[in-house]
C-alpha cells in the first residue's frame, strides 16, 4: 500500500470516528450477563464465529458489492459532460445506483433483529453526516441511498479515498473486532492484555474471512447465526445494560 492509502485506510477504520459505533456490542453484552461466555476463551470463540459466518458470510460480500458500485458510479459520473448535480439526476442514473439501493436494502434485510437494524441504519446515517462535513462535492450522492448502512458508507469513503475492495474489507473487520474487544473489556473482568491476545489470535483468520468473502456468490450470501440473534434480541430487554439497543 502507498502511504496516503494506509493512512486514509486508518483513518476511516479509527475508533475516534464520530459515528457512534462504540455504543453498541451486538449482543455481545448478553451474552456476558447471560453467562453464554465465562471468559476470554469463550468471547474468542463467539468473536470468531461472528466474524467467519456473520461478516464473512453477509456483510463482507455485499460490502465488495457496495464498494464496486460506488466505484462504477462515480466512474459514470466522469464520463459525463454535463452532470446536473441534484438528487433526481442521480438517482435516475444507470444501473450503478439501482445496485447501490438493491444491495443497501439487501444487508438490512439480513439484520434479524431490531437492534441489529437500528444500530446499522443510526451508525449509517452517522456516518452520513460525518462525511457531510468532510466531502462537500459529494453531499448530493450522499442522498442517493435511503437508510444507508455502515457497509454502503464505509465503502463510499474507500472509494473516495482511492483505496481498493481489499484494503475496504480489512479496514472494516478490523474496526468491527476491536469495537467487540472493547464491549468485553467493559462488559466482564477481562484486561487489555485479554484483549489484545484475542486480536492476535484472530488476525490469521482475518486473512482467511477475507479471502473467502471476495469469492462468495450472490446467492451464496447469507448466515445462520441463531445464537447472535437471540442475544440480540434478549439484549433489547436486558434490566441493566452499558451499551445501546
Amino acid at each position: 500500500m502507498q502511504t496516503t492509502s494506509l493512512l486514509n485506510l486508518l483513518h476511516i477504520s479509527s475508533p475516534a470516528l464520530p459515528i457512534g459505533a462504540f455504543a453498541y456490542s451486538q449482543g455481545l453484552e448478553y451474552t456476558l450477563e447471560a453467562g453464554w461466555c465465562k471468559n476470554a476463551d469463550d468471547v474468542e470463540q463467539w468473536i470468531k464465529s461472528v466474524m467467519v459466518h456473520g461478516l464473512g458470510g453477509v456483510d463482507l460480500p455485499i460490502l465488495k458489492r457496495l464498494h464496486q458500485a460506488w466505484f462504477c458510479y462515480f466512474q459514470e459520473n466522469e464520463k459525463t459532460d454535463e452532470l446536473d448535480e441534484t438528487v433526481e439526476s442521480l438517482n435516475s442514473q444507470s444501473l450503478n445506483a439501482q445496485s447501490l439501493k438493491a444491495w443497501n436494502a439487501t444487508l438490512l434485510a439480513f439484520r434479524e433483529t431490531k437492534e441489529l437494524y437500528l444500530e446499522d441504519i443510526q451508525v449509517g446515517d452517522a456516518f452520513k453526516q460525518w462525511h457531510k462535513s468532510q466531502s462537500a462535492e459529494h453531499i448530493a450522492k450522499l442522498e442517493i441511498v435511503d437508510k444507508p448502512t455502515v457497509a454502503c458508507m464505509y465503502a463510499l469513503n474507500g472509494v473516495i479515498k482511492g483505496l481498493t475492495v481489499e484494503e475496504c474489507l480489512i479496514g472494516f473487520v478490523w474496526t468491527w473486532l476491536e469495537n467487540q474487544i472493547t464491549s468485553a473489556s467493559k462488559a466482564m473482568p477481562m484486561g487489555q492484555t485479554d484483549g489484545q491476545n484475542i486480536i492476535r489470535h484472530l488476525i490469521p483468520e482475518i486473512e482467511a474471512v477475507i479471502e473467502n468473502a471476495m469469492t462468495v456468490e450472490d446467492d451464496d450470501i447469507g448466515s445462520g447465526l441463531v445464537g447472535l440473534s437471540m442475544s440480540s434480541a434478549l439484549h433489547e430487554n436486558q434490566y441493566s445494560r452499558l451499551f445501546r439497543s
